[in-house]
């Protein structure tokens, strides 16, 4: 099943698994070691200048010489930003602070400056061309013609990122070489874009086995690599897939409490994970929120993703509620005030656990192989 998979004949892997992108939360061994056990690490770079993105780059390569991806987050279109819900988010937040006590907090909601972000795409597309890496996925759209020629030109495989089927059937035609099909199981932000931001939790949250039904009644998978994503945690998730019709998984949650991850991912974010695993008690539901960034998004409930659940429409657009309440988020990570954070997490984290990223790949790979051997018995 894996000697010869679509998908790792065409990105000369050796087992059909890709670590999800996970901004800011992935570090170069992560990628590295990743690679180096077989599957394909991906630089989670969205947030990254062009020089930032070539470091990251040129640090993953010395760690690895095996292939490795890099994904980057399509730029939206200009929003118009209401001032009467610019003052409702600050009032929300300053509210917030005060009922729910968020300890010798000084940050001044009010001075936080709230600006136009800057494009980084042009400059990190520039990085991607000309270190030539093996594979670009993309998220929140797809590319322009232009981008897609000049990157098969140089022989860099493209994946987009679809969360229905006519977002999967666009993506082919467009030119990717691969589709991941984002389950609403997944964790962080929904790659939709064929839905506005407000109308995806609605329209466009489908569950993993159901998109891949739909989606491989209009893609032939035995020709063309269909990628799963969404509460696949181990070996059994991927056999699953598999025999589905995907010729491979895209995982996320389950790294994010790897040995690897330590210097990224909070301490208190890591062990609420982990925690889950052996106590129902521990195990907290998550939600799809456009509470932290604008965007629609799966994390762990907090009193942040409550008060803005109860305020669907008083949220500012992509890349600007985002600077208004990150700055809580990042004081609430150093303070451990866990309630606040921002938590990013699939529906299936209670089977995270505390290994490095060859134990995991090592694992979901002997896992699914036995149950593939016990079946024929």
């Amino acid at each position: 099943m894996f000697s010869k998979n679509l998908l790792t004949e065409i990105f000369r892997i050796r087992y059909p698994i890709i670590q999800a992108p996970m901004s800011p939360l992935t570090t170069p061994e992560l990628v590295a070691n990743v690679s180096n056990a077989g599957g394909m690490g991906t630089i989670a770079a969205a947030r990254m200048t062009g020089e930032q993105l070539t470091n990251e780059i040129h640090r993953v390569r010395l760690l690895t010489d095996k292939p490795f991806g890099v994904n980057l987050f399509i730029p939206p279109k200009k929003s118009e930003i209401a001032s009467e819900i610019m003052d409702s988010v600050r009032k929300q937040l300053k509210e917030l602070i005060n009922e729910k006590r968020l300890t010798d907090c000084n940050i001044d909601i009010d001075s936080l400056p709230v600006n136009s972000p800057k494009d980084l795409f042009p400059e990190q597309i520039d990085v991607i061309l000309k270190e030539r890496i093996a594979a670009l996925s993309f998220t929140f759209g797809y590319l322009s013609n232009d981008i897609v020629n000049k990157c098969k030109q140089l022989g860099i495989r493209l994946i987009g990122t679809a969360t229905t089927a006519k977002e999967a059937v666009f993506l082919k035609e467009t030119g990717c070489d691969a589709v991941c099909l984002q389950g609403s199981e997944a964790g962080g932000h929904r790659g939709s874009f064929l839905t506005t931001d407000t109308e995806t939790i609605e329209q466009s949250t489908i569950g993993l086995q159901s998109l891949l039904s739909q989606t491989t009644q209009f893609i032939d998978s035995t020709s063309y690599p269909l990628i799963a994503a969404g509460g696949i945690m181990d070996g059994a998730g991927l056999v699953n897939v598999l025999t589905s019709g995907a010729s491979g998984v895209q995982m996320g949650t389950r790294f994010l409490t790897c040995h690897e991850s330590k210097k990224l991912v909070p301490e208190s974010h890591r062990r609420l994970l982990l925690e889950a695993k052996n106590d129902i008690h521990q195990l907290r539901p998550t939600v799809l929120t456009r509470a932290y960034t604008g965007k629609p998004a799966r994390g762990i409930r907090t009193a942040i993703t409550d008060l803005f659940h109860l305020n669907e429409n008083q949220i500012l657009p992509w890349q600007y509620q985002a600077q208004l309440v990150l700055p809580l988020c990042k004081y609430a990570a150093e303070s451990k005030q866990i309630d606040f954070m921002q938590l990013w997490a699939g529906q299936n984290y209670a089977r995270c656990e505390d290994q490095s990223a060859a134990e995991i790949i090592h694992q979901v790979i002997e896992e699914a192989h036995n149950i593939l051997n016990a079946s024929k018995t």
